[in-house]
């Protein structure tokens, strides 16, 4: 069996391949037709690759063929996360700007949900609406959903959806940075509730793993055993947000935690994977299944309502400035690639007060 589109070209005792895609897509850019050579292997992997961009131009111009100013959100977003603008994107944004996306979907346009809007009939007024109605509970998660629904209809309208974008008008907030912190007996009191029961363990472990090592939610709880050494206790990690590539020690408690938590999850590749396995493969947690579970147990916690998971890795940070560990230490841990990008951690506390005034020390005349 050869791959599809590629022709074996027979020339007395000589064996050659050739690719040979349909027309409309070489006509289009996406493929070109080949000569590949004599080795069989070298080749069908070649074509494999080729129709693979193939396919996904196929699968594009199928959800487009049928789109117009009335066809729903809801149908504009499939078209959208299966166009080759979508794709090409890294990883880490595609699950981001499908994160942001459906955080809308149950807001409605008067009677209708946004996802059954017909995209010719939404105007600004609406969208400001619900930018409004999100902005009440979290202005920075409404300007980044407001921004991803930007270049959505953006892309509607270069491929002739619609003429224009109800969303780019839309006026934000000013957001303030967020500088609030768990304190200690908060974080204790997390993972003594979230240890509790088994469902909530592995919620508790990304936790565990985010405040010790000072890193983002979503890179712990995609995290696999291949970041981590068991036997020195050091994690690798090049961060999803900004490709920092790190390395950081782990205290002796978190050891032991691992220890046990690759005995009983070891069999799989996350350290902390959600109970949802599918054909035998257990899957991480999701963003907003993580924030959702996390919120249940800080209920059950009964923590401070003004807290939220994705402060942990500010309340570390703000913790090594705070007792005068040194920029240059703090950001191999952190892997920002300045001092003045930590400015939005440095908070003013009488911790950090009294622990710079123990440093300096009194002048001698005062002795």
């Amino acid at each position: 069996m050869i791959p599809s589109y590629m022709q074996v070209v027979q020339r007395g005792d000589e064996t050659t391949y050739r690719y040979n895609p349909p027309s409309d897509a070489v006509e289009a850019g996406v493929v070109k037709r080949e000569q590949l050579g004599t080795d069989l292997s070298t080749a069908s992997a070649y074509v494999e690759e080729q129709n693979i961009l193939l396919n996904e131009w196929r699968r594009e111009k199928r959800y487009l063929k049928n789109l117009s100013a009335k066809s729903t959100v809801d149908d504009l977003i499939k078209s959208y996360i299966n166009s080759q603008t979508f794709l090409s994107l890294g990883d880490k944004t595609r699950q981001d700007y499908v994160y942001y996306m459906n955080s809308w979907k149950k807001s409605r346009l008067g009677s209708v949900p946004l996802p059954k809007s017909k995209i010719g009939t939404i105007v600004t007024p609406m969208c400001q609406r619900i930018y409004e109605e999100h902005a009440d509970r979290s202005i920075s998660m409404a300007s980044h959903t407001l921004a991803v629904y930007r270049l959505l209809f953006n892309y509607a309208i270069r491929h002739g959806f619609t003429n224009h974008n109800p969303f780019s008008k839309v006026q934000t907030r000013k957001h303030k940075s967020r500088k609030i912190v768990w304190e200690r007996h908060h974080v204790r009191a997390f993972l003594n509730t979230a240890f509790s029961k088994f469902q909530w363990r592995n919620v508790g472990v990304i936790v565990n793993m985010a405040y010790e090592w000072g890193q983002r939610l979503g890179d712990m709880r995609e995290l696999t055993w291949d970041s981590y050494n068991l036997d020195t206790g050091v994690l690798t990690l090049t961060q999803s947000k900004r490709g920092a590539n790190i390395q950081v020690p782990t205290s002796e408690g978190l050891r032991k935690m691992l220890a046990q938590q690759h005995e009983d999850f070891g069999w799989q590749p996350y350290i902390a994977p959600s109970h949802r396995v599918i054909r035998g493969v257990a899957k991480p947690y999701t963003l907003m299944s993580l924030n959702r579970m996390g919120n249940v147990i800080m209920k059950e916690a009964q923590l401070p309502d003004e807290l939220m998971l994705m402060d942990l890795r500010r309340t570390a940070i703000t913790e090594m400035v705070e007792v005068g560990v040194p920029m240059s230490s703090i950001m191999a841990v952190s892997g920002h690639a300045t001092p003045m990008s930590l400015s939005p951690y440095i908070k003013h506390t009488l911790r950090g007060a009294t622990n710079a005034q123990q440093m300096r020390g009194l002048p001698e005349y005062l002795i």
